[in-house]
């Protein structure tokens, strides 16, 4: 049997807000099992969390988003969606697929996003130093003329 070239997709669902995070949690689990059992590879799940909706779905005003890149053949998109579709706890869902070039430069935009967040914090904890060092530097003089103003009260008394 001749095997499908793989191709990249990314399926993005909404899981309703009120479930808790143990049932999250499995349904997280039971996807990315059933792309495994599918002979898909499943490069990168992220849970984005809760946020609201810009408007009402399915009576809902927020839910919990998921992403969970993978790499698989065509065909299994049409069984992934039927069984999003009869999920009740999905409100949305979507998946999309990347060719090379819109996959190499998304890499290089998250690459660059965490080098500049690398960066950023680097510059921020630099800053912060800088500023204690100012501090000390400003607090010191202040230390030395309440002691000697202390010593002097003393003189007095």
């Amino acid at each position: 049997m001749v095997k499908k070239e793989q191709k990249n997709y990314e399926t993005i669902f909404i899981l309703d807000a009120v479930l808790e995070d143990e049932k999250l949690e499995a349904l997280l689990n039971k996807y990315t099992a059933f792309l495994t059992k599918n002979d898909c590879t499943i490069v990168k799940v992220d849970k984005w969390g809760r946020k609201k909706f810009a408007y009402p779905i399915k009576k809902k005003n927020s839910g919990h988003y998921v992403s969970i890149e993978f790499t698989g053949d065509p065909g299994i998109i049409a069984k992934l969606e039927r069984v999003y579709y009869l999920d009740e706890s999905i409100l949305r869902f979507l998946t999309v697929s990347f060719d090379k070039k819109t996959l190499t430069e998304r890499n290089a935009y998250f690459e660059r996003k965490q080098i500049d967040m690398a960066n950023r914090e680097r510059e921020s904890a630099a800053a912060a130093e800088a500023q204690e060092q100012a501090l000390q530097r400003i607090e010191a003089p202040v230390e030395e003329k309440t002691q000697e103003t202390e010593q002097q009260e003393d003189k007095q008394v």
